[in-house]
């Protein structure tokens, strides 16, 4: 059966009177190349200007299935003989009939103790979302549905934010966050509504490096939760010579994800495979990840103002 028909089917059986009430948030499996996405108090994290791009295709082989389109850039800045850290994140995914996209700018106020810095961010934007309701095909032979079924392109758009907080040192990295927190509804139909609730994250992750060795191991846990469903993935990485890397997660109720990458000449590429032990792995044969993300170092000093060095010639 179709994802398209599947939604009608649902859409039909409530009388349209629609509320849709999940974990709104993509799925993200490289939650660490791109943790500005759910929490956006890691913008500036690092001294350097950083902007990725990732792409998803979830649950390859399933009509409709998500498609996700992030693109996030953050640097660190001085001003008031202190430092901050800003960012922009712009999100788009497709699911169905659905459509949504998010733009907003991040801050972070930033309070160091020698090495170590506590991160405390907020985020506000725009998210706007859709349902196209011109591409319900009716299943031939249902003839017990709504007439008065709606036919066109709806849309709303709404004031959205998120706020985080993290403790980085040189070795690890500790971060809890929530996205949504205005809680926004929106009146697509007049029977149909989409209310978006808070979702909470829990990240944390450790560098263990080896003594003459060029051999480094990075765990790392992401945990994710509506207060209704919580999702986990415990993730174990091995990096060599600083360049290349792979690892596998483990996802709860879901499956395991294999993990490969490449750091060269300032450019993070990384991929990554949803292998799916869950119902779904009966109708998809996976689901495929991608991310490009670019560093350039940056050096602030006193006067506020950056000081750019080419990582060609590190």
């Amino acid at each position: 059966m179709r994802f398209g028909s599947l939604v009608l089917i649902i859409l039909l059986g409530l009388g349209f009177s629609l509320t849709v009430q999940a974990q709104w948030d993509a799925q993200i499996s490289q939650y660490w190349r791109t943790k500005t996405f759910f929490n956006p108090s890691f913008a500036g994290e690092k001294d350097s200007i950083q902007a990725s791009v990732l792409h998803r295709m979830q649950w390859l082989g399933i009509t409709h299935a998500p498609r996700t389109f992030v693109i996030n850039a953050d640097m660190p800045i001085q001003f008031l003989g202190r430092k901050h850290g800003v960012g922009v994140l712009v999100t788009t995914e497709s699911i169905g009939l659905f459509k949504n996209m998010f733009v907003g700018g991040q801050y972070v106020f930033k309070k160091s103790w020698k090495k170590n810095t506590l991160n405390i961010g907020v985020q506000v934007g725009m998210l706007n979302i859709g349902f196209d309701a011109s591409k319900i095909r009716i299943p031939e032979g249902m003839t017990d549905y709504d007439q008065d079924l709606p036919t066109a392109e709806a849309e709303g758009r709404t004031l959205d934010g998120g706020v985080g907080i993290s403790w980085v040192t040189p070795k690890y990295y500790v971060g809890i966050s929530s996205t949504h927190l205005l809680q926004p509804t929106f009146d697509l139909y007049d029977n149909a509504v989409a209310d978006i609730n808070r979702i909470y994250y829990f990240t944390a992750g450790y560098n263990l490096k080896f003594r003459r060795s060029k051999y480094e191991f990075q765990p790392s846990v992401l945990i994710k939760s509506d207060t209704k469903v919580t999702q986990y993935d415990v993730t174990a990485r091995i990096v060599y010579n600083k360049v290349f890397n792979g690892g596998v997660t483990w996802r709860k109720d879901d499956g395991f994800v294999l993990l490969l990458g490449m750091n060269i000449y300032g450019f993070d590429v990384g991929y990554a495979y949803d292998l799916s032990t869950s119902e779904i792995s009966k109708a998809s044969s996976g689901s495929h990840e991608f991310v490009i993300r670019y560093t350039m170092p940056i050096r602030l000093n006193k006067k506020g103002q950056n000081s750019h060095k080419s990582v060609r010639i590190l």
